[in-house]
């Protein structure tokens, strides 16, 4: 029962902690909003890691979902801190990388409660190239600009986190499917969390790149906010996941 008080109180930490981190951080990265920002990070750590000793789930799912976690910690603090593009870089490829693993974590219950569905369907296909032009376009008509080189790396990120969503919910479907237990809370948590996660990065793709909407703060509390709600959702799959 302590630990079930602490999942709840750490995973609404971590969204309460939200708004702070947009107000510390408003004109600008200071010591304050880092701070902020990795107490929320270290919060869902701790929502993933309370989720696993509460359901005693430590499978290779639950170690995939950890070690995805932990990049995005990784893509949380390099993004924050300035002064090299270096450190854009590394936060970038933290938070590419994270996303691989959650495929791979979702493929993993896939393969054990569908074996037979393919790798890929032709209906993820169509809408991961879907939303890479309405991307792109939508882009274009608010004024987001991704100059020469940098086109490749955001549609390929855009690309895979599209992936990371329909995986989430082919796994939703397919433990549906296969009447595991929890199957429908799963997979609304695992959608819900990977669809925030998608959200959250579109807006932060207009906050860097275009000029128009930069220092938006409707902007960056949306921003903010379903990221530090998406990760806790993808954390707490470890209570019902295996």
């Amino acid at each position: 029962m302590i630990l079930k008080l602490l999942f709840g109180a750490v995973f609404l930490a971590v969204i309460a902690l939200s708004p702070s981190f947009v107000k510390a951080q408003r004109n600008g990265p200071t010591k304050k909003s880092l701070a902020i920002k990795m107490a929320a990070a270290t919060g869902y750590l701790a929502v993933g890691a309370l989720a696993a000793a509460i359901s005693n789930n430590y499978s290779h799912f639950a170690l995939l979902i950890g070690i995805a976690l932990l990049l995005c910690w990784i893509g949380d603090l390099f993004l924050h801190l300035t002064g090299s593009r270096i450190f854009f870089g590394v936060g970038f490829l933290a938070f590419f990388s994270a996303h691989f693993v959650f495929i791979a974590a979702y493929l993993l219950v896939i393969k054990s409660a569908a074996p037979d569905r393919p790798l890929f369907s032709l209906p993820e296909i169509i809408a991961v190239v879907l939303f890479d032009v309405f991307f792109l376009v939508f882009s274009k008509l608010i004024g987001t600009e991704f100059k020469g080189w940098l086109k490749v790396p955001i549609v390929l990120y855009g690309t895979v986190i599209v992936f990371m969503l329909c995986k989430a919910a082919v796994m939703g479907v397919s433990l549906i499917q296969a009447n595991a237990p929890c199957a429908v809370i799963s997979a609304c948590i695992a959608v819900c969390g990977a669809a925030l996660f998608v959200a959250s990065d579109f807006s932060i793709a207009v906050l860097i790149f275009n000029q128009k909407y930069k220092k938006s703060y409707p902007l960056k509390m949306f921003n903010i906010v379903t990221y530090f709600l998406a990760v806790p959702l993808l954390a707490s799959l470890l209570l019902f996941v295996r």
